[in-house]
Formats: C-alpha cells, structure tokens, sequence
C-alpha cells in the first residue's frame, strides 16, 4: 500500500496521527504502507474517505485521484452515516437491508391506504 505512505506524507500527517484517526495500530498502518499487509475492505472505506480518493487509486487501479464529483455523494451520507452507526451496533448488513425494506413497504402500504 505504498499510496498510502504517499497520501500521508503529502498531506504532512504523522503514522501515528493517521493510525489514531482509523483507529488502528501505528504497527497495522506501517504492514500496510510497507506491504506486508492490506487493509480489510472497511479499512479501504476508511482510508479513501479520510484522502478523499477512491479506492481504485488506494489500489493502484487507477491514476484518478479524485472522484470526478463528489457532491453526488453528499446524498447518500446520511446512508452512509447509518450503515456505520448499525455497524457500531453489530446490526448486519442484511438485518440492516431487512428492517429498510420493512419500513419501506410499511410506507407505500400507508400511502396507498390514504388513497
């Protein structure tokens, strides 16, 4: 993961501070940034969210930095803001996908209703 080294060091933030920030260990950060190890998949969310890149350019899939426009994804943030919370609250993705297509149908069933 040598990009990572490379986002950190141009953006002039310590290995510690980048480590206390993802909430992992300097240690995990370095394996990561010498190789050794990668990040999990949520890792990658969180490092391209703290660079403000893509994945694909964590990856070296890509030479495009930046997502071409992020404000088509100020939309979904209160999405995504709830993903994380029932993440933090060991609520699966599917329970999580369960409970939205509930209240979803709920909806639609109340709307139909009042017509």
């Amino acid at each position: 993961m040598n990009r990572v080294k490379e986002l950190r060091e141009q953006q002039n933030v310590k290995q510690v501070d980048l480590a206390a920030a993802l909430n992992i260990s300097q240690a995990t950060l370095s394996n990561w940034e010498r190789g050794v190890h990668d990040p999990d998949n949520e890792s990658l969310g969180h490092l391209a969210r703290f660079f403000r890149c893509s994945i694909d350019y964590l990856l070296g899939n890509t030479e495009v930095r930046h997502v071409a426009d992020l404000s088509e994804l100020e939309q979904y943030q209160p999405y995504f803001r709830m993903m994380e919370k029932a993440h933090d609250l060991g609520i699966a993705p599917g329970d999580l996908q369960t409970a939205i297509d509930f209240f979803v149908e709920a909806k639609e069933r109340d709307e139909n209703l009042g017509k």
